[in-house]
């Protein structure tokens, strides 16, 4: 089993479950606040929207972009994700703000440097990301998006390019296609409980996925909470620039 050092986890925690669980981005209206509702009884689907919306992501995903997510639990304020990223470069930069702690960090190919953990003061630290579990994970971050949208069972279409409708979680999970984004989607599934629906509204521009909104139940800090994601995406197909922290201002490992 690949080690998880203590700072992975820090990041992992609202940094990971927040990419590999919510999706892409926000914008439109906002759907119910009901993440557990039961959809309607005869639920409306319209499938050429729906493989509108799943191609839509497919073009946001298939080159670099930049991602900004508002992450609350229970109400209160939660978590605020800067990513720009190039997948296929495989590189990355990140600010995740937590309450007072702001973290940055720099991935370069399997290089992950990191700063803004109190040990660490103004210093950065460079770890071999293939050495920590769920590293490669940060680069498949649409995969897992667009597996949410693979349980849309209810879809409607509005103005100016905005959709709403339900996800039904286990729908979602059956059509995983790797253990990773099963597992990922097994938590929502246990957290939502028997039948649940998912509300979620996301908008599309220029053929593109730029928005995102979910509500439902997660597990943060080992006890389930409401949790909301608004996200945007933009910056499709920009260069993503990212160079490493000077020597001297690496810790010494």
């Amino acid at each position: 089993m690949k080690p998880r050092p203590a700072f992975a986890l820090s990041l992992a925690a609202p940094l990971l479950a927040a990419l590999l669980l919510t999706g892409c981005t926000s914008g439109g209206a906002e759907p119910s606040p009901s993440s557990t509702a039961a959809a309607a009884p005869t639920p409306s689907l319209d499938t050429e929207a729906a493989a509108a919306l799943v191609a839509a992501g497919l073009k946001s995903s298939s080159g670099s972009y930049k991602l900004h997510a508002a992450i609350t639990y229970a109400g209160a304020q939660g978590v605020q994700l800067d990513v720009q990223s190039d997948p296929a470069a495989k590189k990355m930069l990140m600010t995740v703000v937590n309450g007072t702690s702001k973290i940055e960090a720099r991935v370069l190919g399997s290089d992950f440097y990191l700063t803004g953990l109190p040990q660490l003061g103004k210093k950065w630290m460079k770890v071999d990301g293939s050495q920590v579990e769920g590293f490669s994970d940060m680069f498949g971050m649409s995969e897992q998006n667009l597996a949410m949208l693979g349980g849309i069972i209810e879809l409607t279409v509005g103005p100016n390019g905005v959709f709403q409708g339900w996800i039904d979680p286990q729908k979602a999970m059956d059509k995983a296609s790797s253990p990773q984004i099963k597992d990922a989607l097994a938590k929502v599934v246990k957290a939502s409980g028997a039948g649940a629906r998912i509300p979620f509204t996301s908008k599309i521009a220029d053929g593109y996925l730029v928005g995102l909104t979910t509500e439902y139940p997660a597990e943060v800090n080992n006890a389930v909470t409401h949790m909301k994601a608004e996200m945007t995406l933009s910056d499709f197909g920009k260069p993503v620039t990212v160079t490493a922290p000077p020597a001297k201002d690496l810790v010494q490992q």
